[in-house]
């Protein structure tokens, strides 16, 4: 993960992105100001990251871009009546402005979470299997589509 670091979604290509999404980073050892509050703005979800813009440029995070290879434990989550989310854990990012890791929860608060998040955990488990690595998530998501497949191709003796 990486703090005000260039890499504006122009220069590359994204995939998917939602306007009043509203990021919270909680790190317990950080002492940075950056943690302290939530803010809203624009996340873009690209092939290799995750970037978030803030719509107040004056706040001290303006970007917070999240690889997908650095991001573990994200859960998608849709309360009944409030606005879905995003949560998990990142590591920080050589150079990337801070060290150590946290945990980042997105709102959506005009819908999204179960669209981004599905797509973002495909991305992320397509990276993996890439690299060769295994995660939880990685596993996770081959056993959903397993059942999904199974159920799908399975033909009950009442279709008929």
């Amino acid at each position: 993960m990486a703090i005000n670091k260039p890499g504006q979604p122009g220069h590359q290509s994204f995939l998917m992105f939602y306007d009043y999404v509203e990021l919270s980073v909680k790190n317990k050892s950080a002492t940075l100001e950056i943690f302290n509050s939530s803010r809203k703005g624009t996340l873009y979800l690209l092939p290799h990251q995750v970037l978030f813009l803030s719509k107040d440029l004056k706040q001290a995070l303006k970007s917070f871009t999240m690889p997908l290879s650095l991001m573990k434990d994200c859960k998608i989550k849709q309360p009944k009546f409030r606005p879905g989310y995003i949560k998990g854990h990142i590591e920080a990012a050589p150079n990337g402005g801070w060290v150590g890791s946290a945990t980042f929860k997105l709102t959506f608060h005009n819908g999204g979470a179960n669209e981004f998040g599905q797509l973002m955990l495909q991305l992320q488990a397509d990276e993996f299997k890439k690299h060769g690595l295994v995660s939880d998530q990685t596993q996770k998501h081959d056993s959903i589509s397993a059942a999904e497949v199974q159920n799908r191709d399975s033909v009950s003796p009442d279709d008929h």
